[in-house]
């Protein structure tokens, strides 16, 4: 937009005319008073630059495009990449004169015939291709500003590579699996991978369960971006009724890796509770986890814990882990070395699944929470608190490294089922932590010993092949301390 654009009454009235919002609708999502909006549009006054640039924003955001000749609506292409290692929803936005290049930009990906638009699913990351996208960010960048994402996407796959375009995201797991096993097939056509094993070990999950595991290696938001159309999933409360958006929510603690995964939708005093009731027992149970992996979140040492117990200290330096203890023993026979590290930091254990509980309900699909308005309740307020909760198992798997913790949930597709409604999987590097979510609507019993039960182990079949897992009931609700005795056994070679 030109830096000499002022937005006008006329141009207000007409943006509005084009969304057909009412006045305050407007208002409501600016944040601004319904008089603020009158009197601009009457020209009795002019509001304050906040205000101006709030009810612009919102416009904008609404689909309104300003410009000195007025204002039009933009409109919106939804372009779905998936390769083997990415998947993409890019969203292109152009007004009318920014047809032409959107023409251009499919026609790169399948054919334009007298205005008929045909993408073809299947694609392939020529050096054709890639020097074509190349052309229209040239040509269009200004114009169509997505475009660089769209060639830095083609442009990250290896030549002649395939990949997926299509219209519309997957809306099951069961069709982003078919999805994913389809391009694979289609980039190792010699590769003898048994889809039938792949079947028989997740067939029966998949079609009980969607799944989601929202990313955590780049910027990811989940919930409104507006703050005048956020509310609270922990207390409800939106700005009309005071609730406060300005800092911003992890969705997973910093502490644990995160920096990327948000929450929109939650306010500042929540967003403050569990800073200081729940996630500091979480990042404490934790602790060892963390600096044995070397794990960064913030603060001093890059974010690397420094341990303190009373008789030692354990840390990572970046490079290494160091143990220091006052008590260090070796069994002669076998050359096993016990190091005691004494008393360590406290904390509630009811708290620590409170906090893994309150991660999954920052990311579990907002049309589920209806059902989940007492679990709601023990996260943010502690209510039920005399109910027995189910035990959370715990395992060791050697799994890929990754900076930061990880959530998947599944979510049930079935109303009845003695399965539990919704099963959390939280990974820190190779320690892994499944919890069945409580309290919910649509669980017909208290999921006490969940992950042992029969239905369950022939659902949850990838998890049934974990031989060793602990179990662990953590509904005490006043303060234990940690105090780890660690034992290291040669290897055999």
């Amino acid at each position: 937009m030109d830096d000499e654009f002022t937005l006008t009454p006329e141009l207000v009235r007409s943006a509005r005319a084009l969304l057909q919002w009412p006045q305050a609708e407007l208002a409501e999502k600016a944040g601004v008073a319904i008089s603020t909006i009158a009197d601009f549009e009457r020209g009795v006054r002019m509001p304050i630059q906040n205000n101006l640039q709030a009810i612009q924003q919102v416009l904008e955001e609404g689909g309104v495009q300003f410009t000195p000749a007025g204002a039009t609506l933009v409109y919106e292409l939804l372009l779905c990449l998936m390769s083997e290692t990415n998947a993409a929803e890019l969203y292109i936005h152009y007004a009318a004169d920014g047809v032409p290049a959107v023409q251009e930009v499919i026609a790169a990906f399948g054919v334009v015939t007298n205005g008929e638009a045909s993408i073809n699913a299947v694609q392939v990351a020529t050096p054709d291709l890639k020097a074509a996208l190349n052309a229209l960010v040239s040509k269009y960048s200004r114009a169509v500003p997505h475009l660089h994402r769209l060639k830095k996407f083609v442009h990250a796959l290896r030549d002649d590579e395939y990949f997926l375009l299509l219209p519309e995201p997957a809306t099951s797991t069961a069709m982003k699996l078919e999805r994913e096993r389809w391009l694979h097939r289609l980039n190792h056509p010699n590769d003898p991978s048994d889809d039938a094993g792949v079947q028989g070990l997740f067939g029966p999950l998949l079609e009980r369960y969607d799944m989601s595991n929202p990313r955590t290696d780049r910027p990811t938001v989940i919930g409104n971006r507006l703050r005048a159309d956020r509310t609270c999933r922990f207390c409800g409360r939106t700005t009309s009724s005071g609730a406060t958006f300005k800092s911003v929510a992890h969705a997973i603690p910093t502490a644990l890796g995160n920096d990327h995964l948000k929450l929109a939708d939650e306010c500042d005093d929540c967003n403050g509770y569990f800073g200081r009731e729940t996630e500091p027992s979480l990042i404490a149970m934790l602790d060892l986890q963390r600096a044995f992996l070397g794990i960064q979140g913030r603060g001093k040492n890059d974010g690397r814990p420094e341990i303190r117990f009373s008789e030692g200290k354990i840390f990572h330096d970046g490079k290494k882990l160091n143990i220091h203890s006052r008590k260090i023993s070796k069994d002669d026979a076998t050359k096993e070395i016990s190091v005691e590290l004494g008393k360590g930091i406290a904390l509630i254990p009811v708290a620590a699944y409170r906090a893994l509980v309150k991660i999954a309900l920052s990311v579990v699909y907002e049309g589920q929470l209806p059902y989940l308005a007492r679990t709601v309740e023990w996260v943010r307020e502690g209510k039920h608190g005399d109910a027995r909760l189910p035990k959370v198992a715990a395992a060791v798997i050697d799994l890929p490294p990754h900076p930061s913790a990880q959530i998947t949930l599944y979510v049930r597709k079935a109303e009845e089922s003695r399965l539990p409604h919704i099963v959390a999987e939280f990974r820190l590097g190779c320690y892994v932590y499944v919890y069945a979510i409580p309290f919910s609507d649509r669980d017909m019993w208290d999921l006490t010993e969940f992950f042992s039960d029969q239905e369950f182990q022939d659902t949850f079949r990838h998890y049934a092949a974990v031989k060793r897992w602990s179990f662990h009931d953590l509904s005490e609700q006043k303060k234990v301390f940690v105090t780890p005795q660690l034992k290291f056994v040669p290897q055999n070679k």
